[in-house]
């Protein structure tokens, strides 16, 4: 038994296994790295349009599976990926770090320990609405100050 899912692929409702839905992810990922950003967009649009168009023409009825084997002939058809250029280069350090979300206590944005500074920081809202949070829930829904002394001690302070 496989796992199907509903997707929208050129706006066209399709139902694919989990399979075929990670290998177009990946190949559609895949193409949009070697564009420009603004590029991407009008490329994939483009794109999704003429595998949906491939996807109806080999399906006998809307309710039909696309499966693995048919996500392979569409790229078959559109050309893999490397075909379409080189990938954008990204700056090795600074771009690679940005992409990773790390959960810290906060130095500069503390009143006690940071821990709402740091939550903050991590979901990007701002820090009254989790300290109000923090408060309400610790003094009216149950939440115990032990609660916010174990976060202090498990996440690590900003460097």
């Amino acid at each position: 038994m496989k796992k199907t899912l509903n997707v929208n692929i050129g706006s066209v409702a399709f139902v694919i296994d989990e399979d075929a839905y990670y290998i177009l992810r990946k190949y559609l990922d895949d193409v949009g790295e070697r564009f420009e950003p603004v590029e991407a967009a009008e490329t994939l649009n483009d794109l999704e349009m003429r595998i949906a168009d491939i996807f109806s023409e080999n399906l006998a009825s809307p309710r039909q599976v696309v499966n693995a084997d048919l996500v392979r002939k569409a790229i078959a058809i559109l050309g893999r990926a490397d075909e379409f250029g080189e990938p954008r280069r990204r700056p090795e350090g600074r771009q690679a770090q940005a992409d990773i979300k790390c959960l810290r206590r906060s130095r500069s944005n503390r009143v006690i320990g940071g821990v709402c500074g740091g939550l903050a920081a991590y979901f990007g809202i701002d820090v009254a609405v989790v300290r109000l949070l923090m408060f309400l829930l610790i003094f009216f829904g149950g939440i115990s100050l032990w609660v916010y002394i174990i976060l202090w001690i498990v996440i690590p302070s900003e460097a």
